[in-house]
């Protein structure tokens, strides 16, 4: 992978202000701290911090150059430098997506792209891992998906790959237009459109059509991955002109999923559905909203000619994210259910769900941190969240955050006793609540948005759980 001053001054329109046309760059870095030897260090200007203050740095590094805006030319000072390239660009953001795009370009390697509310990452990682039976893949890695993370991921393609898989998030106005003006990509496909960002976004609507600009924008003699079960996807597909596949488990799909049972610590099965192939797969993952994440991976392997055969072992090899319907063993017959990495309104419902279906005999109890991000919509959502507990019979309640009293207030008043509904005040509380009540057979669910860090209470009684391993080894001191 190397890139040349002449590709980035016709990919970026931008400005040479010192080196020559011929000079390579091995790679592309925005991050000072990680940079290569040969790399190109393109300094981005952010909320929290300014790029710019690092281009010296980058160069003392063994940067071989740096992009930057047009504005900040003459605030730095580039003497003992001048065997290093210095590039001027209008926009520094700009700038890495055109550099992205021309990598693209050059490649022409087919783009499968994915955007949604929920299950992004997963879907994504479902995706390429059926993919990979067949084809070398690239893909976004975690959840590096946005202005900054896809193109960075572009720029790491090659003549090697055949398909890449990349995963485009939403948290300002026009970022999915933008990115998919970087990705032009092949395959289109919206995992859902729910209530998500609504703080940044305003409302459902306003979401579903930023969403939607991936159908809208992308190349229209591509093909699209339509989920039937969403109402508000099936309406934004209705104007794509290229080809459409569906898939669902509610209404009637191209690609579906009978006879779902969710097996308790052994995951998921479902029949899958599609042209007169059928197959049994079994998730190791927990929850019947995983498997539409699992048929969209389905649909788009037989896109690309993936045996059935292939792609069915590929879901059933599948390792989940951490903190994403992680199932973890406390001991004495105690489950814990990790999905601590995010929340909203939609996700915590399903997981909220899984964890009644899969108790069994066992009490179900709900740790919930608070939603963040939904704007005007945030007390009604958690006084809803309140009413699915009751709804679902959840047996034991404990929540954390500024809207804890809402969906404590709402259980109880929605029939939950009130000496089974709790507000922690912090992590710590929530910890040694749990730690009181528990017992054999119960099933536990961890969950609240990123900015809670509800995975301090799954290390919380993680410890409990590595001292009693330690305690009850045949190694440990008498």
């Amino acid at each position: 992978m190397t890139f040349s001053v002449e590709e980035i001054l016709k990919a970026t329109g931008g400005r040479l202000l010192q080196g020559k046309e011929r000079m390579l760059f091995k790679g592309v870095s925005t991050d000072s701290r990680t940079l290569c030897e040969g790399d190109l260090f393109v300094a981005l200007k952010g909320v929290r911090f300014d790029g710019h203050h690092f281009a010296i740095e980058a160069l003392e590094k063994r940067a071989a150059g740096v992009v930057i805006e047009e504005d900040r030319a003459g605030d730095i000072r580039w003497d003992g430098y001048q065997s290093k390239a210095i590039i001027a660009v209008k926009s520094s953001l700009r700038a890495l997506g055109d550099l992205a795009r021309d990598r693209r370009r050059k490649y022409r390697t087919p783009v499968v792209a994915l955007t949604g509310s929920n299950g992004k990452t997963t879907t994504k990682e479902m995706i390429a891992a059926c993919l990979r039976t067949t084809f070398p893949v690239l893909k976004t890695e975690g959840n590096l998906n946005n202005l900054i993370g896809l193109p960075l991921t572009l720029l790491k393609l090659t003549e090697k790959e055949r398909v890449a898989v990349l995963e485009m998030g939403m948290n300002v106005h026009g970022e999915v237009r933008r990115l998919t003006e970087i990705a032009e990509p092949d395959v289109g496909l919206i995992t859902n459109i729910q209530e998500a960002h609504l703080e940044g976004m305003g409302d459902l609507e306003k979401i579903k059509k930023e969403k939607g600009e991936l159908f809208r924008r992308m190349r229209q003699d591509g093909s699209i991955i339509v989920n039937q079960d969403d109402p508000r996807v099936v309406d934004l597909a209705q104007s794509f002109l290229g080809q459409k596949i569906s898939y669902g488990i509610e209404r009637p799909a191209d690609v579906t999923a009978r006879e779902i049972r969710l097996r308790g610590d052994q995951g998921t099965s479902f029949r899958f559905v599609s042209e007169g192939e059928e197959a049994e797969i079994h998730l190791p993952l927990f929850g019947r909203h995983l498997v539409l994440n699992a048929l969209s991976a389905l649909a788009t392997a037989s896109l690309f000619g993936i045996k059935l055969e292939r792609a069915k072992e590929a879901l059933e090899d599948f390792k989940p994210f951490p903190m994403r319907m992680e199932l973890l063993l406390l001991g004495g017959g105690i489950h814990l259910i990790n999905d601590a990495y995010n929340a909203n309104p939609r996700s915590m419902e399903h997981a909220l769900e899984t964890l009644t279906e899969m108790k069994e005999k066992g009490r179900a109890i709900a740790v919930l941190g608070d939603m963040l991000e939904l704007g005007d919509f945030t007390e009604e959502a958690h006084r809803n969240l309140g009413k699915k507990i009751v709804e679902l019979s959840i047996d034991l309640l404990i929540a954390l955050g500024e809207e804890a009293a809402l969906v404590v207030d709402s259980a109880i008043q929605h029939g939950l006793k009130p000496e089974k509904a709790f507000i922690a005040e912090d992590h710590g509380e929530a910890v040694f609540l749990l730690k009181q009540m528990m017992r054999e057979g119960d099933w536990i669910l961890i969950k609240g948005s990123r900015g809670m860090a509800m995975e301090k209470i799954v290390r919380g009684l993680s410890e409990r759980r590595s001292r009693r391993d330690a305690l009850s080894s045949p190694l440990s001191s008498s």
